[in-house]
């Protein structure tokens, strides 16, 4: 039998993961849901978000600083990629799905030429090193970081989406995009604000990741399998169901992690498997 320190452990692992599976997801959620666009090229955005967040953080000394503005550069350039690419191609998902995925290639590449394409691990700040003992069991102080990350950003989410008149009109565009046409909101405009704050999601999401997995050139095509499985099984455009999903999936690969390590990397699959033999739709999903 486990004792308390370890299965708490186990739990905060999990729960680590799942917060950061959430800040890897969200933004990619948030657009889907809205502009019903699939943007493969999110997972390039993390990428993004972690090589510049290390860059400006080292340049600026300042960590907390480095978070910040990766998060506006990041949203801005998203408002970009809507403003003069994504946006002539409303309507046709074909065309979306191979504008978004050849982007997958071109920013990798500037990756590549820019920072070369070698591995580089990376040490977040003394702060956030080392471990705390819980019960007798050490636990990593950025893991605990990450937890507190993925929670203000969970609520400061909801707090928008529930309880201001923004959040009130991205939640009507969510349901139908013709009412809010109807109420004579401009559309545009708001389609583009909903992609700079996936922009901005995706910017913390790869600082986070950068300084927790280190930096590669394949960090963001590596990531946008485990952010498409998530968003399937909480549910195609549902971003309560994203966020369930990705503390499901973190604390599923934490147990079987420990008890069946074999089974680790594929306890993801495992629970895309289960969730969808049970609802097809997802767990959030309309059916």
């Amino acid at each position: 039998m486990l004792s308390t320190g370890l299965y708490l452990n186990l739990v905060l692992n999990g729960l680590s993961m799942g917060m950061l599976y959430f800040l890897l997801c969200s933004g990619f959620s948030l657009v889907f849901g809205f502009l019903r666009v699939l943007n493969f090229a999110h997972g390039s955005l993390i990428m993004w978000g972690a090589y510049l967040g290390v860059f400006l953080a080292a340049t600026l000394s300042s960590f907390s600083g480095g978070i910040v503005l990766t998060a506006i550069t990041i949203g801005v350039f998203a408002v970009s990629i809507e403003y003069f690419l994504i946006r002539r191609l409303y309507g046709n998902e074909l065309f979306q799905l191979l504008l978004t995925f050849g982007l997958i290639f071109i920013l990798d590449q500037i990756i590549k030429l820019i920072w070369g394409p070698a591995v580089t691990p990376i040490q977040p700040p003394r702060y956030l090193q080392g471990s705390l003992m819980i019960f007798g069991e050490p636990f990593t102080i950025y893991r605990l970081f990450i937890i507190a990350m993925g929670t203000i950003i969970c609520l400061s989410i909801y707090l928008v989406f529930n309880k201001t008149k923004l959040g009130l009109i991205i939640r009507a565009g969510i349901e139908s995009r013709e009412m809010v046409r109807a109420l004579g909101i401009d559309i545009n405009r708001i389609f583009t604000l909903v992609c700079g704050i996936g922009g901005v999601l995706a910017g913390i999401a790869g600082f986070v990741l950068g300084y927790f997995s280190g930096l590669s050139p394949e960090m963001g095509i590596n990531q946008i399998i485990n952010i498409l499985v998530i968003v399937v099984i909480g549910g195609l455009g549902s971003f309560t169901g994203t966020a369930v999903a990705a503390i499901i999936v973190g604390l599923t690969e934490s147990f079987v992690g420990f008890y069946m390590p074999e089974f680790a990397v594929v306890g993801i699959f495992i629970v895309m498997f289960v969730v969808l033999s049970i609802k097809p739709s997802g767990l959030f999903g309309e059916v």
